[in-house]
């Protein structure tokens, strides 16, 4: 039977903890990952089921060991490494018996990447609605560049450029 009280509690962890510019925003896990399949459902062409799934459920790992910074795991592999494990762990407890939670094992190749981009996307987007003064700096250029290069490949290049661009604050035109 599954946890449904492990399970709300999954989408009730705080993102930003670490960024002294973003900590107070009140970004939880539920939101951001709504968010995600929000982003897509709008630009993605036929996203799966599987793939939708996986949006809403792929930061609830992160219950057992917090929403650890980007910039952490790029300078620690192997600290990425058991945090991937560790959160992956807690995915399956946390949604054993449900249909299609198997892991990121039922996502393609190709899913993978959408659900990255989708993720940094939000992240990027967040960052520019709630602390607009960082966008000069912490990563976020390189976070935009990434975006837009990843867009190019995933034929959303116009869409993504058109709400990355301008006054850093990523507001549609």
């Amino acid at each position: 039977m599954m946890d449904l009280k492990a399970i709300f509690r999954a989408g009730c962890v705080l993102r930003w903890h670490t960024n002294p510019n973003l900590a107070t925003t009140g970004d939880r896990i539920d939101g951001h990952s709504a968010r995600v399949a929000r982003i897509l459902i709008a630009l993605h062409p036929s996203p799966s089921v599987s793939l939708l799934c996986h949006a809403l459920i792929h930061d609830d790992g992160e219950t057992a060991v917090g929403d650890v910074p980007a910039p952490a795991k790029d300078s620690t592999p192997g600290l990425a490494e058991w945090l991937e494990v560790a959160e992956e762990v807690e995915r399956r407890r946390l949604w054993s018996g449900a249909a299609g939670m198997d892991g990121s094992a039922g996502l393609t190749v190709s899913d993978r990447l959408w659900l990255q981009f989708a993720d940094r996307l939000d992240a990027f987007q967040w960052a520019a609605h709630h602390g607009p003064s960082v966008m000069s700096g912490d990563g976020w250029p390189e976070a935009r560049g990434w975006l837009l290069a990843t867009a190019y490949t995933l034929d959303c290049y116009n869409s993504v450029a058109r709400l990355v661009d301008g006054s850093g604050r990523g507001d549609v035109a």
